[in-house]
């Protein structure tokens, strides 16, 4: 399986199955108001029977948790992107614990919203007490998970130790424009760039004509518009140009 197949059904799984647990639960909850129930053949009266599809709700809410951790173990296993591009996820950043993190933060605010929301749970002492429960200790569970691993993952991106996009297309010759860039760090680099470009840092007969200088200065504007040197290296450029006048 490739790796846009892994990472688009792994993630697609992976959120399906929590959001599937979380919506299965509420349900279950306000079916069950109270919070226990009993059912089948027993000798004593049943106080609190459960209603139909309790055994529904209950299997569902497991296919959630099997869907979301077979989703994670396919995204997670992903492998390498296909166009070749690094996936280094440094410091704290794993998405074991992003999974872990996301599944009892998202519960434990949708336990927490509906134990207030929800007007059947609401006025259930039974299943408002233990939403309210499930939420608070969900949320203690998952919010510190989810804060480290998206710290640690903005943190490797702004390092540069994050980098999933494609190679950035660059134009024919890129390679030499690259060149042209790391010769600017030098007087013999900015002699390099002049010989690349058709024109020589060297004088001829002690002056130039204007219009070889405008044609210098526009062939640095040129490399400045399309990214091959920075704004400072075409100052720098341009003012060796202007003083050799």
């Amino acid at each position: 399986m490739g790796y846009l197949f892994k990472a688009i059904v792994g993630g697609a799984l992976f959120l399906g199955g929590v959001v599937l647990f979380n919506y299965e639960l509420v349900t279950l909850v306000e079916a069950v108001p109270e919070g226990s129930c009993a059912s089948g053949n027993t000798p004593y009266a049943i106080e609190n029977p459960c209603p139909e599809g309790i055994g529904t709700h209950v299997l569902l809410m497991m296919a959630g948790i099997f869907g979301g951790l077979i989703g994670a173990a396919l995204f997670a296993f992903r492998g390498a992107s296909p166009w070749g591009g690094r996936r280094r996820m440094g410091g704290f950043f794993g998405f074991g614990t992003f999974a872990w993190g996301f599944f009892f933060t998202a519960t434990g605010a949708t336990a927490l919203i509906s134990s207030f929301a929800n007007e059947i749970i609401r006025d259930s002492p039974g299943g408002h007490l233990g939403l309210l429960i499930v939420g608070i200790t969900f949320l203690v569970m998952g919010l510190p998970a989810l804060a480290i691993s998206l710290w640690g993952f903005v943190r490797s991106f702004l390092s540069g130790e994050h980098d999933e996009r494609p190679p950035r297309a660059v134009p024919s010759g890129g390679s030499t424009l690259e060149k042209m860039r790391a010769g600017l760090a030098s007087a013999s680099g900015a002699q390099q760039i002049g010989q690349r470009m058709g024109w020589s840092t060297a004088r001829s007969g002690g002056s130039r004509s204007g219009g070889d200088t405008i044609g210098r200065i526009e062939r640095l504007q040129k490399l400045k518009e399309s990214g091959a040197i920075t704004k400072g290296e075409f100052d720098k450029e341009k003012a060796k140009i202007l003083a050799e006048q």
